[in-house]
Parts: structure tokens; sequence; C-alpha cells
């Protein structure tokens, strides 16, 4: 193979493992809620809601039973009540139900916590870390395969042509 092409391929590699490194970094879980300190919460936040004992019994018959917390992002905060597009709902038995932007309104004496998204620097750097393992698991496993040559079909390359017309 021509030492051009091949360091051509090694470039391409790279690229192509550095841009899903920064891919997967971003779309992993990097993000976390965190209790708000806030007294006003901007709309257009993601945001999370626990919701107390009295939330959940006069909630039911809109979100169901047994619903800990809700998640979404915010459309209006009153000094009464929260209206939020809800995404998720989690239980209280820790399992979730995706939603898909429905409108609620939560009452403020049904809240017991809020919460707000905000970017985790270690997941950040667990995702990253994460990811580069992968990307490099990949790149040593092409570089096993095709034994450094970027030929993946197990032939090796002839030998260089040396001498006068093709005789050695």
């Amino acid at each position: 193979m021509n030492p051009l092409k091949q360091v051509s391929i090694s470039r391409r590699l790279r690229a192509v493992a550095s841009a899903a490194v920064l891919s997967c970094a971003g779309t992993l879980g990097c993000y976390t809620y965190v209790p708000s300190q806030a007294s006003y919460l901007q709309p257009g936040r993601e945001v999370a809601i626990d919701i107390n004992d009295l939330g959940r019994v006069n909630l039911s018959t809109q979100i169901g039973a047994e619903v800990a917390r809700v998640a979404g992002i915010l459309q209006q905060q009153t000094g009464t009540d929260y209206a939020i597009r809800v995404n998720e709902l989690t239980y209280l038995n820790g399992r979730t139900a995706m939603w898909s932007g429905e409108s609620l309104v939560i009452r403020q004496d049904y809240v017991r916590g809020v919460f707000e998204k905000k970017v985790s620097p270690g997941k950040t750097a667990a995702a990253v870390i994460a990811s580069a393992g992968v990307v490099g698991g990949a790149i040593a496993a092409h570089t096993l395969i095709t034994g450094g040559s970027g030929n993946s079909d197990g032939k090796p390359e002839p030998p260089p042509q040396t001498g006068y017309r093709g005789h050695p």
C-alpha cells in the first residue's frame, strides 16, 4: 500500500474517532438535577418538581398515582403554581414514564422540592473517558484486523517491485 494512502487513512480514522468522542460525550448523561436556589425560575428552563403526598392525591387524575417527580420544561411560574410541559414522570418505585410535552399545572402546596437541570462535571468526564475507551478499542481492533495496513480482506500487501522492468 502506498505510505501516503496509509497516512490518509490513519488521519481520517483519527478524525472520525475524535468526532465520535465529542458527539458521544455531548449526548451521554452529562446533566443532573440540582436543588434550585432561585425563588423565581425563568420560563424555558428544564426543571424537575418533587411531588408531596397532597400533590400525589390531587394530581392522580391527571398524571396517575404514586408519582414522585415530574420533569419537563417550565412554561410559567406564578406565586401559586408552576406550569410545565411534562417530559418524564418518575414513580415512587423508581420507574419512569416518558411524556411528550403535555401541559400540567402544579400548585406550590403540592411541591416538596424544585430542581434545575445543570451540567454535571463528573458525569461529563465519565462520558468522555468512556467514549474515548470505546473509540480507542475500535481503532485497536481495526489495526489488529488489518495489520495496520488499512486492508481488511486479510491478504498481505504484495512486496514492492524492485529492479529493472519488474524483475528482482
